[in-house]
């Protein structure tokens, strides 16, 4: 089986499992009122987390197993690149915009103050703020994930890469 045939049926694997997650997860019994009568608590909160925790075990694995792959194969391979711009630079650039996305998220989340639940469980301030910097680097690296992706399905690279006649 071709790569490009197993990396599409995984994609529509996962869009298909979290489609039907996020729908059962809507459809029954969301309106579950908690023990206040006031908060909603759906009943299959439990689902969604742990589809959450597999697609991070999955995305983590899947990056550590592409670093080395990557690393293996293209070890002293210096081939023309179909874009033109060298593989160093894509990985400079790529490492470059993760820090720099991690620094404003962490920025942006500094002197959060503990947070309490309704059933009274407290989350430290410094908790809050990881998580703040995590929402903030997410959002700012999926802007940034759009953006090259529109890039590349344009062929502006391609085409700028391609020599004149």
């Amino acid at each position: 089986m071709k790569l490009e045939k197993l990396s599409s049926i995984a994609l529509y694997s996962c869009i298909g499992i979290g489609v039907v997650c996020f729908a059962l997860f809507f459809l029954v019994d969301y309106n579950n009122m908690d023990f206040d009568g006031v908060h909603v608590s759906p009943a299959l909160t439990d689902l969604i987390l742990i589809l959450m925790y597999a697609l991070f075990v999955i995305t983590a694995g899947l990056t550590i197993w592409s670093l080395v792959r990557g690393a293996t194969i293209n070890s002293g391979n210096n081939g023309p690149s179909p874009t033109g711009i060298k593989g160093g630079k894509v990985t400079l650039c790529t490492w470059g915009t993760v820090i720099v996305a991690l620094i404003i998220g962490l920025i942006a989340g500094l002197g959060e103050s503990d947070y309490t639940t309704v059933s009274g469980k407290t989350t430290a301030g410094s908790m809050v703020t990881v998580v703040d910097m995590w929402l903030w680097t997410i959002y700012i690296l999926a802007v940034v994930a759009i953006i090259a992706v529109v890039v590349s399905m344009s062929g502006y690279l391609t085409k700028s890469a391609t020599p004149k006649e």
